[in-house]
């Protein structure tokens, strides 16, 4: 009785993470997304440009971090907003050397090296990420490609990070059968894990992302969608914990959180996404 006592908050926590139990139309969860893209695109271009006194981030938080960028130029693609798509060219004039990164933000751009020579692990993403950008130009040992292209290895954020890297790898260089069965591969782990881990942190946030991203609508339930839209903040963003839980397991704070770039970044494209990208996952989640 007592292991039943201890379980049950636990098991009500996985419910309510996986089914919706309320009624919700088509046209109110239109509605919710129409209301969460305009904040989210003003909070992020407010602190992109620089000119948000009042909430406390640096915009190089956003501009100079090009997976954001990515987010934010796949957003001014699929929706032409003018706001956007100027924090897009700023991305360019922004950083002193923004090339090595470029194909990220504008997919013709043309490639560069880093400016300074880079030391990466051969489990590192940001390797990945380069590869992706240009695989001729940052070639990958046999044990960094084994990694990056690893089936099984990753969990939690490594996981995500990974099918980014896949991602992009598809998005700018093509794609093969084998590319498609390893991306849907590792998504379906993605998801299980977006099953059980019901704290709507910056993590729950990545992982509806980047499934949406990596073309695997059909494993995002649309309860995470709601708790996702749920979690948007008053002032337009998301913050990177769950009442004080940090994405990592073992890590609190009790200190009152702010939004922040990444995990507002990453809700903004969840956002965008559906309205534009898959319109037939509203028509089949909310007949």
């Amino acid at each position: 009785m007592l292991l039943l006592l201890a379980l049950l908050p636990a098991g009500i926590a996985l419910l309510n993470n996986n089914l919706s139990l309320g009624s919700v139309s088509r046209a109110e969860i239109v509605g919710r997304l129409d209301k969460a893209i305009i904040p989210s695109r003003d909070w992020i271009a407010a602190v992109g440009g620089g000119a948000s006194p009042w909430i406390p981030e640096n915009p190089r938080s956003v501009t100079g971090n090009p997976a954001l960028m990515h987010m934010v130029a796949d957003c001014a693609r699929l929706s032409g907003d003018s706001r956007l798509q100027a924090l897009v060219a700023l991305y360019f004039t922004a950083n002193s050397s923004p090339y090595a990164f470029a194909r990220m933000v504008g997919p013709n751009s043309r490639f560069e090296p880093p400016a300074e020579k880079q030391t990466w692990k051969d489990e590192d993403y940001q390797l990945w990420l380069m590869h992706a950008a240009s695989p001729a130009g940052i070639p990958l040992s046999p044990a960094a490609r084994a990694n990056m292209f690893a089936p099984d290895k990753y969990r939690s954020g490594s996981a995500t990070h990974q099918l980014f890297a896949l991602y992009l790898y598809r998005a700018l260089n093509g794609t093969t059968p084998s590319l498609d069965r390893l991306i849907h591969h590792i998504s379906l782990r993605v998801a299980h894990e977006a099953s059980v881990d019901f704290r709507v942190t910056d993590l729950y946030l990545q992982r509806v992302a980047f499934l949406l991203a990596a073309g695997q609508p059909d494993l995002v339930k649309r309860r995470w969608v709601e708790r996702a839209l749920d979690a948007q903040q008053l002032d337009g963003g998301w913050r990177w914990s769950w009442y004080g839980w940090q994405p990592t397991l073992y890590r609190f704070t009790l200190n009152e959180e702010d939004s922040a770039a990444h995990p507002t970044a990453q809700g903004m494209w969840i956002a965008y996404m559906l309205k534009y990208r898959y319109p037939d996952w509203i028509e089949k989640n909310y007949p």
